[in-house]
Parts: C-alpha cells; structure tokens; sequence
C-alpha cells in the first residue's frame, strides 16, 4: 500500500487479480494438461511464474503489479490439474482418492506456509526482496521438476498386476471399457464441491476472523490460530478422507458422511457458545469434514474419457474456486444492510445470520452426495 499509495479498494483488486485470471484460464489449463507433456508444462509454469514473481518486485506502478499479478493466475492455472493427471497415469484408479488428497493436502500447506515465511523474509528484506526470493524458488523448482518428473510410466498401469495393498475398490476398469460422460454427475460433483469449500475460502479465509473478534473480544491472537485450525483440519482430512475412501471402496459413502458432519460442526461452530479450547477442536474437525471437497475430483476422474480427464478436473477445481468470491461476496452484502456503521458495529448475531447461506451450501452438498450415483 505504501509503495504504490493505494487504498482499500486498491489492494482489493489487486489481489483479486491473480484469482480472477487463474479462474478464467482453468478450462485453457485442463485443455494443456491433456495434451501437452506433463513435465514440460510444470517446467514452464514454474519459470514463467518465477518471471512474474520478479516482475512483481521490480513493478513500478499500480498497473505493472496488477499484470504481472494476472500473469501468476494464467501460468499456475494448469498446475494441480497436471499434478492430478500424473497420479492418473502412474497410480491404479483405486489410489486416486487418497493421492487427490495429498495433492490438495500439499497445496493447502504451501497456503499455510506463505504467512509463517513471507512476514519474516519481508521483515529482512523487504517486499521486493520477499517476491524476489519466490523467484528463484520457482526457478530451483522448474530445475528439480525436470530432474524428477516423468510424464508417463514406462507401462501402462492397466497393464501391471495390481496387487491389494489395502484399498479394495474391485477390478480395474480400462479405459475402453468406461461409459459416456455422465454430464449430470459432473455438475452434482461440482456442486458437492462448491458447497464443502465454500466453508474453508468464506469462512476461513475471510469472515471467521471478524467473527471470532467479536465472540472472543481481546483474543486476537487465540482467534488467528481457531482459523488456522480450519486450514490444518482440511490439510490432513483431504489425504485421510481420501485414504478412507480407498479403503472402503466407495468414495460416494465417505462424501455423504462429510455433507452430514460439515454443517453440523459449523452449527456448532456459529451458534454454540463454548471455551476457545473447545472451538478450537470444532474448527479443526470442521475443517477435516470440509476437506472432503477433495473428494469430488476422484468421482470426476473416474467418470471421465481419458482423452478429458484434465480439463473435467479443470472445470471442477474451477466451481470450487468459485465458492471464494461468490460466497465472501454474499456474506459482505448481507452484513453491509444489517449494519451500517462497518464491521465495529456489528454483533454476532448479525454474523450468525449472515453465515446461513453457507449452511445452505452445505446442506446442498448432502442432497448432491445423496443423489450421486454409487461411487
């Protein structure tokens, strides 16, 4: 703010920018990672991203920082989408969950990582230092992708004998064998998917803060580390939920069990009054339960024609991202007409309203899990 004299508004766009681009160009980015070489697009993503991380530090003016912010949406759009039709290709179908999870696991990590290391390198070096160290990380990584990563197995993993190792989900089913498109349950798998992560980029990463400001005044400390907790929670139930799913062999049951506990523990979590120790836990099992987002990519996999598994993936990570803006939005509006003395002036039952819709959300996705075809 400082550097370019900006205002609210201003630091608004400009970190919206980055999500507004990496939205636009998931469908582009699913198309890329279905027909290019794997390692090639996460070696070149990688260095266009350090690029932009270098552009960013070097930006002189409120236009070069909101393009070269764009410019990171556009070049990391392929990325998990790859990352995902990698496992496809080196891992049987049935350790799909659990390697989907880990992914997501991986990702939401390196999103709880960026605050604990950012403020220090900033604090040693400035902004600009920060971002330009960022820059050469993305530049030893596109180094260690090419080193590491091979785009396809030397045999198809349909063609190895797969032995049991835990995860007992029946025969493999080749890809000629698989059946249409099932259009229907893309769009129920989006949906499960939206109203699940709607609680972890709504709540968590944005209006939980204010909230528990309000619930637990002077705890401002204590409430960043309650929020964390959704984050963790949802880090380590994306791989276990996934695991279970295996485990079981039917991910459909797993998906119903999370749309059934996520808007319980977020009654819990609004409207109980309870010790922060104890809403400590609910959030973390809050987020262990909304982690079963995840869990909506594994479905999608297994319905989709292999020449379109990257760009079904890319469709759904993209209504999942979607919860962000929507819902944060939404939950502003209403807080805006009940109170209009900003944020100070509101109680927490006005925030208690407010997260209704999200509880709709959730409650969606249990009438979509339900409605799922077995999985």
């Amino acid at each position: 703010m400082s550097a370019f004299d900006l205002d609210v508004a201003d630091i608004g766009w400009l970190t919206s920018s980055f999500l507004c681009f990496y939205l636009l160009f998931q469908v582009p980015g699913g198309y890329l990672a279905d027909h290019c070489n794997a390692r090639l697009l996460l070696v070149t993503c990688s260095v266009l991203m350090a690029v932009c991380c270098y552009w960013f530090s070097i930006s002189g003016s409120m236009l070069s920082a909101s393009a070269s912010r764009a410019f990171m949406g556009v070049v990391t759009s392929p990325v998990i989408v790859v990352c995902m039709t990698l496992a496809s290709r080196w891992f049987p179908e049935r350790y799909f969950p659990t390697l989907a999870g880990a992914i997501e696991a991986f990702a939401l990590a390196g999103g709880g990582l960026g605050p604990l290391i950012l403020p220090n390198l900033m604090a040693a070096y400035g902004w600009q230092g920060a971002m330009q160290a960022a820059a050469i990380f993305g530049v030893v990584l596109a180094g260690m992708i090419a080193i590491f990563v091979k785009s396809t197995p030397p045999v198809s993993v349909s063609d190895v004998r797969l032995h049991d190792v835990g995860c007992d989900s029946g025969p493999e089913i080749s890809a000629s064998d698989k059946p249409p498109l099932d259009r229907t349950s893309l769009t129920l798998c989006c949906l499960y998917g939206f109203g699940l992560f709607a609680v972890i980029t709504s709540f968590g990463g944005l209006w939980g803060i204010p909230f528990f400001y309000e619930r637990f005044p002077g705890e401002q400390e204590a409430v960043a580390d309650m929020v964390a907790l959704i984050f963790i929670g949802a880090a380590i139930g994306a791989p276990l939920l996934g695991w279970i799913a295996c485990l079981l062999g039917s991910t459909r049951k797993v998906m119903v069990a999370c749309a059934v506990t996520s808007p319980v523990l977020f009654s819990i979590l609004i409207f109980y009054p309870c010790s922060m120790v104890l809403m400590g836990i609910v959030c973390f099992m809050a987020g262990i339960s909304s982690g079963g987002y995840m869990l909506a990519f594994s479905v999608v996999k297994s319905i989709s024609p292999p020449e379109r598994v990257g760009i079904l993936l890319a469709v759904t990570n993209g209504s999942m991202l979607l919860a962000g803006p929507i819902m944060q939005l939404l939950i502003g509006f209403i807080l805006e007409g009940i109170g209009h003395d900003g944020l100070s002036a509101l109680s927490v039952q006005d925030y208690q309203l407010a997260f209704l819709p999200l509880l709709l959300c959730q409650l969606m996705a249990l009438i979509v899990a339900i409605c799922l075809k077995k999985q």
